[in-house]
């Protein structure tokens, strides 16, 4: 079993029809759409948890903040 441990593996590469990282090319059509599917998944998880940088050092929730009132003077 230890001689298995030196054996080199070969880094994931893309697959040449769609472009999703795979271990080998994808053996049908139909093996791209589903490995797309899942990478659209995969993108969206990431999406969902993603906020852009300094946005909560620009903006401050609005329910938390009491109402303001205004007064405007017309000339």
């Amino acid at each position: 079993m230890s001689a298995l441990s030196n054996v080199p593996v070969a880094p994931p590469r893309p697959c040449p029809f769609c472009g999703v990282m795979a271990g080998v090319p994808h053996e049908s059509q139909e093996g791209c759409i589903a490995a797309l599917h899942t990478e659209i998944l995969r993108m969206r998880g990431i999406l969902e948890h993603l906020r852009p940088a300094g946005i909560s050092r620009l903006t401050e929730d609005p329910d938390n903040d009491p109402p303001v009132a205004v007064r405007l003077l017309l000339d």
